[in-house]
């Protein structure tokens, strides 16, 4: 798992967790299958969140919407609440990094990383359209062993981008991120983790 999730530099790191058991590892198959499902419905989140928040909507190059499932090289943009970012419509934005699907005698995986990343939308602006820097990392990791299934949120390096060339961008990222860094990004990621697991203990009929 060290090779899936970025190494821990700087900055903050975040960790949420979220468990099943089934009653056999066939139906644990089935889960999981579903599990990776709904992660990869990224326009959907927002609904399986218990206390929705942000919205997600994937995005292809040039950030157009798209509905399907997500796939590496994918946009995410973040409608979070409070202030937008100025420079890119009040929208924040992600890059799918890391896509990874594993499987030895042991344990099956499937993990994907995002990235902080410039507006897709707009292709001359190279800086950050997050509110934090480029370094940072949000990993969803979904595990199997045998008959349970461990749904994980990895954030890391977490630093508040402050390092744009517009100054209206970077005092709005400075109170956004240092909110995120305080506490208030928990509930959001805790919730959503939450929700995807509810739904797959709700379809197999499994306590949660």
């Amino acid at each position: 798992m060290k090779n899936i999730i970025p190494e821990q530099k700087e900055g903050k790191h975040l960790d949420c967790f979220e468990s099943l058991e089934f009653p056999s590892e066939a139906m644990a198959n089935l889960a999981y299958a579903s599990a990776i499902n709904n992660l990869r419905k990224v326009n959907h989140w927002h609904e399986l969140a218990q206390i929705p928040a942000t919205v997600f909507q994937l995005t292809a190059g040039y950030g157009t919407p798209i509905d399907r499932l997500l796939e590496l090289h994918d946009y995410i943009r973040l409608d979070i609440p409070g202030p937008g970012l100025p420079s890119s419509d009040g929208y924040d934005w992600v890059n799918i990094v890391s896509l990874i699907s594993d499987k030895t005698d042991d344990y099956s995986v499937f993990a994907i990383t995002l990235k902080p990343c410039p507006d897709p939308s707009h292709p001359g602006d190279k800086n950050t359209a997050h509110f934090f820097e480029g370094v940072s990392s949000s990993t969803f990791l979904i595990e199997k062993r045998r008959n349970s299934i461990l749904f994980q949120y990895a954030g890391r390096n977490e630093i508040i981008n402050v390092d744009n060339e517009n100054i209206s961008d970077n005092v709005r990222n400075y109170f956004i991120g240092l909110a995120a860094k305080i506490g208030a990004s928990y509930p959001q990621w805790k919730s959503l983790l939450k929700g995807m697991a509810h739904a797959v203990a709700k379809e197999f009929n499994v306590q949660h």
